[in-house]
C-alpha cells in the first residue's frame, strides 16, 4: 500500500481534493506514517481515526508550514509494529527488556518524582472541568491541549522553553535510528539555543537556530484515551535513546578536551553516571515516566513512576510537573558544565 503525495495548495484543504490527489501516478510516494494511515483511515471512514479529515490539509504541506502543524508531522515511515521492530533491532528496548542502569538505581529519581508540591491544587470544580474534557476528547490532540494547558508546568524563566511537535533534526545517523525518520516528540522542553554561548549552540537539537532547543531532558508523548500505550512508549522510547544520545555526546565531547585528574574531569564523569533524561506519556487520564539510560551499547527505558489524572487530589499533575522539575535541573547542570569546561580549556591555552 503505497498513498501519493497530493498537490497540496494552502487556499484548498478540501477532503474531497486531498483524495482526489492520492490517485495521481505521477506523484512521489508518501511514507506510510502513524499519521499518513490515520489520515488514510479518516478519508475512508474509519471511526477508530486518530485524526480528524478537516485536518488533513496540514499533513501535506511543504516547507516551514509543513513544520507548523506538528500534530500532524509524526512522520515514523512505518506503521507502529514495524516501527517497534526496528527500534528494538537498533537497540531501543522497551520496558519489558530495559534493565536498571549500572551506576544508578533510580531511587533518587523516584524520590523526587513522588514530593509533594508547594503549589496549591487546582479547585475540585476545575479538576471536574478537565475530566469531563478528557472523557469527551475524541482524539489525541483533544487529549494534548487539556494536558498541556492544565497539567504540565509552564516556566517563565527566558532562556527555558517547549516546543510541541517539531522534529529533532539534528542527530548523527548511527545505529540506534538506523532505518527509522528522526522523531517527533509531542513536547520537548530544553534551553532555547540563541540564548546560549555561541561555543555551546553546536549542541543544538533543530536546524532552525532561531526555535532551536538545546540539553533537552524532558519530552511528552500523548495517546487518546482508548489508544494504545504500548505504541506511544514505543514513540517515548526512540525520544529517550535520542536525548541521552545527544547528552552523552556532548560529554564525551568536553570529557575529551579535559585532562584527567582535574575537578572539571570527575564532575563530567559523575555527570555521566546520572540518570538525566525522562519522557512521560500519557492518555489524559494515566500518566507514565520513564528514566532512559544507555548500558552495554543498548538504550533502556526505565517505568519509574505512574499516577492516576482523573483522582483528585491530582497526584498525576505533581508527578508531570516534578518529572519536568527534575529535568530542567539536568538540563541547566549540563550546560553549566559544559560552559564551564569550555573556560577551562581557554585558560589552559592561554597558559
Amino acid at each position: 500500500m503505497v498513498a501519493t503525495t497530493p498537490k497540496a495548495s494552502n487556499n484548498d484543504p478540501a477532503v474531497g481534493e486531498t483524495a482526489k490527489f492520492m490517485a495521481d501516478d505521477d506523484m512521489p510516494p508518501l511514507p506510510l506514517t502513524r499519521k499518513n494511515l490515520a489520515l488514510l483511515d479518516a478519508l475512508h471512514g474509519n471511526p477508530d481515526s486518530d485524526i480528524h479529515t478537516d485536518n488533513s490539509a496540514y499533513l501535506f504541506g511543504s516547507g516551514s508550514d509543513k513544520m507548523k502543524k506538528g500534530r500532524m508531522e509524526k512522520r515514523l515511515f512505518t506503521t507502529a509494529s514495524g516501527f517497534q521492530q526496528q527500534t528494538y533491532e537498533n537497540g531501543i528496548l522497551d520496558r519489558t527488556a530495559s534493565h536498571p542502569p549500572r551506576h544508578d538505581n533510580l531511587s533518587a529519581v523516584q524520590e523526587h518524582l513522588a514530593q509533594r508540591r508547594g503549589s496549591t491544587q487546582p479547585s475540585e470544580r476545575a479538576h471536574r472541568h478537565y475530566c469531563r474534557g478528557i472523557a469527551k476528547a475524541s482524539n489525541e490532540a483533544g487529549v494534548a491541549s487539556l494536558v498541556a494547558s492544565k497539567l504540565l508546568k509552564e516556566y517563565w524563566d527566558v532562556q527555558y522553553g517547549r516546543r510541541d511537535s517539531r522534529v529533532i533534526t539534528r542527530i548523527p545517523q548511527q545505529d540506534f535510528n538506523r532505518g527509522v525518520a528522526d522523531p517527533v516528540p509531542d513536547i520537548l522542553e530544553g534551553i532555547w539555543t540563541d540564548t546560549l554561548p555561541r561555543s555551546l549552540q553546536s549542541h543544538s537539537l533543530h536546524s532552525d537556530a532561531d526555535n532551536s532547543l538545546t540539553f533537552s531532558h524532558f519530552a511528552t508523548e500523548f495517546k487518546r484515551t482508548d489508544g494504545s500505550f504500548e505504541q506511544a512508549e514505543s514513540y517515548a522510547a526512540y525520544d529517550g535513546a535520542v536525548l541521552v544520545n545527544a547528552r552523552d555526546r556532548a560529554l564525551a565531547q568536553s570529557r575529551a578536551n579535559t585532562r584527567d585528574g582535574t575537578a572539571a574531569a570527575a564532575a563530567i564523569d559523575r555527570a555521566d553516571e546520572e540518570t538525566a533524561v525522562l519522557t512521560c506519556v500519557t492518555d489524559g487520564k494515566v500518566a507514565e515516566v520513564f528514566a532512559h539510560h544507555l548500558l552495554d551499547g543498548q538504550y533502556h527505558q526505565n517505568l519509574v513512576a505512574s499516577a492516576s489524572l482523573l483522582a483528585y487530589p491530582n497526584t498525576g499533575r505533581e508527578l508531570i510537573r516534578n518529572a519536568q522539575d527534575y529535568a530542567r535541573k539536568k538540563t541547566y547542570e549540563l550546560a553549566v558544565l559544559l560552559a564551564a569546561g569550555l573556560k577551562g580549556e581557554e585558560e589552559e591555552k592561554r597558559d
